[in-house]
């Protein structure tokens, strides 16, 4: 089984769409929790977890703990706040600290990342990536990241008028009181070859992993 992680609080957004695209393509079953849908605090540096792996707090992490490690393969999707990867994401792999004590119960584990932003994705999954090969020892065995060019103005009714948003930042004043925002704005990863070949690399190379892992 595949664990798949959304940490992006939109409902069927580009990440969403992604992260089933990649799972779905591995035939592997999959399992997609969305962080969204779940109360998960950050990490209180009590190192409690040292003696056990296991950590104290009664949050919706906790029945997490079991799934991770169980699981074939992780995919940990983030998307882009302000140039860093997104609390709900962050807090997430904050909270895997529990695992890493002694004798880290995900070293050598399957792991893949996802990113989806306005802009910065690659840079954030390179994060994501990074900190799961570095701090919890996954085998990771690629990523996909998509920037939307989609920044929260276009979204919140104020970005063709507002003028501290980010089309007002990008757009000269001429360039911007000419601009509205519209459906052909709203770009999806369907749309772009590039970013859907990588989805199917990606499941590829996920299945031909927990294959191998099966027959070692």
């Amino acid at each position: 089984m595949i664990l798949v992680v959304n940490g992006s609080p939109q409902p069927q957004g580009n990440l969403h769409r992604l992260l089933e695209k990649i799972a779905g393509g591995t035939g592997k079953p999959y399992e997609l929790v969305r962080l969204a849908d779940l109360t998960i605090g950050p990490c209180k540096g009590c190192v409690e977890c040292a003696p056990t792996n296991v950590c104290v707090q009664p949050d919706d992490m906790a029945p997490l703990y079991g799934r991770i490690v169980a699981a074939d393969a992780l995919i940990v999707g983030g998307t882009v706040y302000f140039g860093r990867l997104n609390a709900l994401t962050h807090t997430f792999l904050e909270r895997l600290y529990p695992l890493r004590h002694r004798l880290p119960r995900t070293m050598g584990k399957l792991a893949a990342a996802v990113c989806v932003g306005a802009v910065e994705a690659e840079t954030v999954v390179q994060e994501i990536s990074e900190f799961l090969e570095k701090y919890f020892y996954y085998r990771l065995v690629g990523s996909v990241y998509f920037n939307s060019a989609t920044p929260p103005c276009y979204v919140c009714g104020f970005g063709d008028t507002c003028q501290y948003g980010l089309p007002a930042m990008m757009l000269s004043p001429q360039e911007f009181a000419r601009f509205k925002v519209t459906p052909e704005l709203f770009r999806r990863f369907e749309d772009f070859p590039e970013v859907v070949v990588a989805c199917a690399s990606l499941s590829r190379d996920l299945a031909a992993a927990i294959d191998s892992l099966t027959k070692e």
